[in-house]
C-alpha cells in the first residue's frame, strides 16, 4: 500500500510523515527553491502475526507494509502550488494534511487558519492537475486526427466527458465510468480517481486547536474520510520506546498511536484485507483487495503459483485459535477447507496454495 501525503507549506505535513514513519526529517521550515519528496516504509502492526510467530518460530517474519511519501510542494509564480506530480501519481491513495493549530511561528500561505478552506484549495489543485493532463492529451489526439491512422474515438469522447466534469469542479471518482473505460485510462493515473482522506493536524490541546469540530462535521456531511491528530504530539510519541510510548498514551488518554488509527482508516478506504501464509521457514502477512479471488491472491505470492493453481487450503484465523493453534485439530473438525480459484478471501484467512507448474 502506497500513501501520498500532500499539504500546503506550514501545514505540518512532514511532522505527520515523521509521526507515521518514525523518521526524523527536518520540520523547522521549507524551501521554495526545489520540490523534494521523502519516502518511508513502516510495518503494519498486527497482533495476529505476533501470535503466529509465537506458534511457528519461523526463520523469517514478514509484516505487510505501508509506504508513505511526503509529497514535495512549492508555490508557483501564479500563486498555485506545484506538487511532485510523479510521486503523487504512483501512490494508491492521497492523504490531505490541513493545518488546524495555532502557532506564532507559522504564517499560513493563504492567510489565517481555516482547515476547510485548505481542503477545498487542495482539492482544486488536484482537479486542475487532472484537467491539464486531459487537455494536453486531447490536443495531441486532435493533431492525430489529421493523420491517416485515426485515434480511438472512445478515448476522445471519454476525455471530453472528463474535461467537462473537471471544469465543473468535480472529482472524476464521482463520474460513472464503465470497466472498459476504466481499463483504457488506468495508465493515466488521474489524481481525482484516487481514494482520498483528510488529516486534520490539530494543536496539542483544545486551546491550541482551530475549527476542528466544525471541520469534522463538514467533512462527515460530505462523506469524506478524515482523521484528527496532533502531528507534533504524535511525532514525539513515535520516537519513544514501546514501554514509554504505552505509558505516555495512557497519560494523554490516547487509545492508539497515529499509525494504528491511520491504518484502520486507510484499510477501510481502500477496501483491503490481510491473509497469512505460515510455516517454519516464514510467517507472512499479505495485504490484498477485499474479496480477491484465490487464484489472483496466489499471484501476489508468485506468478507460477497463480499459473499452476489447483486448490487453496484455507483456515480462518479465529478457527485456528479455537483449535488451540493446531491445523490437525482444525482438519479433524472439518474447519480446513479446500477452495477453488473463485473463492473470495476473507480477512485473516490462513492459506496454503496447491499448484503445479
Amino acid at each position: 500500500m502506497q500513501v501520498g501525503l500532500i499539504g500546503l507549506p506550514q501545514s505540518g505535513k512532514t511532522t505527520i510523515f515523521n509521526a507515521l514513519t518514525r523518521l526524523n526529517f527536518d520540520v523547522s521550515g521549507y524551501t521554495q527553491e526545489k520540490i523534494e519528496s521523502h519516502v518511508g516504509s513502516v510495518k503494519i502492526p498486527d497482533s495476529r502475526i505476533d501470535h503466529l510467530v509465537s506458534v511457528y518460530s519461523p526463520k523469517k517474519t514478514t509484516f505487510a507494509e505501508i509506504v508513505f511519501t511526503d509529497i514535495g510542494c512549492k508555490k508557483r509564480d501564479d500563486g498555485h502550488s506545484q506538487f511532485d506530480l510523479d510521486s503523487m501519481r504512483k501512490v494508491d491513495m492521497l492523504a490531505l494534511v490541513v493545518c488546524a493549530f495555532k502557532s506564532d511561528s507559522v504564517v499560513h500561505p493563504l492567510g489565517g487558519i481555516n482547515p476547510l478552506r485548505d481542503v477545498g484549495y487542495l482539492c482544486s489543485e488536484l482537479i486542475l492537475s487532472d484537467l491539464a493532463l486531459v487537455e494536453t492529451r486531447l490536443e495531441r489526439l486532435e493533431k492525430e486526427m489529421l493523420k491517416p491512422k485515426k485515434p480511438d474515438p472512445k478515448e476522445i469522447n471519454s476525455l471530453k466527458r472528463f474535461k467537462e466534469h473537471l471544469e465543473n469542479e468535480q472529482f472524476l471518482c464521482t463520474l460513472e465510468i464503465d470497466e472498459e473505460t476504466d481499463r483504457l485510462f488506468r495508465g493515466y493515473q488521474f489524481l481525482t480517481l484516487k481514494p482520498m482522506m483528510v488529516i486534520i493536524n490539530t494543536g496539542e490541546s483544545t486551546d491550541e486547536s482551530v475549527s476542528v469540530a466544525q471541520t469534522e462535521t463538514a467533512l462527515k456531511s460530505e462523506g469524506k474520510q478524515f482523521l484528527s491528530l496532533s502531528g507534533k504530539l504524535e511525532m514525539e510519541i513515535s520516537q519513544l520506546n514501546d514501554e514509554d510510548k504505552t505509558l505516555f498514551l495512557e497519560e494523554l488518554g490516547i487509545e492508539k498511536p497515529a499509525l494504528n488509527r491511520f491504518i484502520l482508516t486507510a484499510f477501510a478506504l481502500l477496501n483491503r484485507i490481510v491473509f497469512f501464509t505460515v510455516g517454519e521457514d516464514e510467517v507472512r502477512a499479505w495485504e490484498v483487495e477485499n474479496h480477491i479471488h484465490a487464484k489472483s491472491a496466489a499471484g501476489k505470492i508468485h506468478s507460477d503459483i497463480e499459473r499452476g493453481f489447483i486448490r487453496a487450503e484455507v483456515l480462518g484465523y479465529a478457527d485456528f485459535i479455537a483449535c488451540a493453534n493446531s491445523f490437525a485439530t482444525a482438519k479433524s473438525r472439518g474447519l480446513v477447507r479446500l477452495e477453488g480459484k473463485e473463492y473470495c478471501l476473507n480477512d485473516g484467512d490462513i492459506i496454503s496454495f496447491r499448484f503445479n507448474v
